[in-house]
């Protein structure tokens, strides 16, 4: 009996969906109607699609339509229906909020801390700009004195004109403290009086931004004062001006399903400081990353995340011009200042399990290994540097970049536990 209750199931129900599914292939698009729009401009979901009124629905239409419409993080639901005979579909989208005020601190082994507030608006005029103001304050020991400000902003204009172009803006500036670190351990303190400012132009080459690959194109200007407050001074570490052309090539291909990811990213980037732009410093710096995202089984959402990272600098490189891996984005077991030089590899290697399978909760295990080296020494002395943890993430699925991280360390260089909290999967 139940089994001829089950096959009318399949019959009544599953059926007629394939052959909808089928009989839309083919089927001229003469309309497409979005609904749950609230804040987001319906040519901010239109232009992500890949059809438009007068294409030919395809097999794979409404598939990638919702992959490219979940990537840019606005919407917790996405779903695209075939269109019926008479060629028009409809999308049914609900909306993230995505204005997100976060309160920041830090505190490091010696009490030395900070507090700070960050202001980020991801879906500006509806149009998915993103505008970010932050401030932050040097607390000095255990956030009991002020000892430095620095403000900073940026402006994304994403999708000039509905193109493949997108602008952005930079500028910050303040006083702040600056601590100067030798194989790991801090040697001084200085007052740093700094401002900056940046532009830069991004190219998709894909249908889209973000998907497929991209070209960047940018200016940098840094300018640096420093006072030595105490400890000894450093002979690397003097007034400068860096101004610098930046370029970039990526190519990304994930799917970002708002609590678990797959696919594939790589990016590299290029920094040139020379006196022909003005520079009093001539500096040449490189990075470049490539990450996967590996469901465990066909139909997981708990994913083998692998990631490795590389960089080199090379001319005058200051001491505030290294390269710093030692961060909760980075090589975790390491604060800030702990893990800096020249040139740097290292891998990031991370299992993520959602408890239950499309729960909001996640557990995460994770192991980072690698070396980063000044003037040929390694860090620490060691060939290799690691740090082993755990941490959680929590996901609120109605806020934009909701997704909450608490992570600890161990670095096998440092000896300590380290704990880090942010926003965002570490990558």
């Amino acid at each position: 009996m139940f089994r001829g209750v089950y096959l009318l199931f399949i019959v009544l129900v599953l059926l007629p969906d394939c052959r909808v599914a089928h009989a839309a292939e083919g089927v001229w698009i003469s309309a497409i109607h979005v609904t749950g729009l609230k804040r987001t401009r319906l040519r901010t979901v239109l232009r992500e699609l890949p059809f438009t009124t007068g294409d030919q629905w395809k097999a794979d239409s409404g598939a990638e339509g919702e992959r490219r419409l979940r990537n840019i993080g606005l919407f917790s639901t996405v779903v695209i229906l075939p269109p019926a005979s008479d060629g028009q579909v409809q999308i049914r989208v609900k909306e993230r909020w995505s204005l997100f005020v976060l309160p920041e601190g830090s505190r490091s082994d010696t009490g030395k801390s900070s507090a700070g507030v960050t202001l980020t608006e991801h879906n500006l005029w509806g149009l998915h700009h993103q505008l970010r103001i932050a401030t932050r304050e040097d607390t000095g020991k255990n956030f009991s004195s002020i000892n430095g400000t620095r403000a900073d902003g940026s402006y994304l204009w994403r999708r000039v004109a509905d193109g493949p172009v997108s602008l952005g803006f930079g500028l910050g500036g303040g006083r702040s403290v600056y601590d100067v670190y030798d194989k790991g351990m801090l040697t001084g303190q200085y007052k740093q009086q700094g401002s900056n400012w940046y532009a830069n132009v991004d190219w998709a080459l894909g249908e889209v931004p973000g998907d497929g690959w991209d070209l960047g194109l940018g200016f940098n200007s840094n300018r640096s004062t420093y006072k030595l407050v105490s400890g000894m001074p450093s002979f690397t570490l003097h007034n400068s001006r860096r101004n610098s052309m930046l370029g970039s090539i990526s190519y990304t291909h994930v799917d970002d399903h708002t609590t678990w990811l797959t696919g594939v990213a790589f990016q590299y980037s290029l920094d040139v400081a020379h006196h022909a732009l003005g520079s009093t410093i001539d500096v040449y710096r490189q990075s470049a990353s490539i990450a996967t995202h590996v469901p465990l089984s066909p139909s997981s959402t708990s994913t083998l995340n692998l990631r490795l990272n590389a960089g080199s600098a090379y001319g005058q490189v200051l001491q505030d011009g290294l390269f710093d891996i030692g961060f909760n984005r980075g090589l975790r077991g390491y604060f800030p200042g702990e893990l800096q030089g020249r040139f740097y590899l290292y891998t990031n290697i991370e299992g993520r399990f959602p408890l239950p399978r499309y729960s909001n909760f996640q557990l995460v295990a994770f192991s980072d290994i690698g070396q980063i080296w000044n003037s040929r020494r390694p860090a620490y002395g060691n060939a290799i540097v690691a740090g082993i943890g755990g941490g959680a993430r929590f996901t609120l699925r109605w806020l934009v970049n909701g997704t909450f991280r608490a992570d600890a360390a161990y670095g096998s260089g440092s000896k300590r536990w380290r704990f880090y909290f942010g926003t965002g999967q570490t990558f």
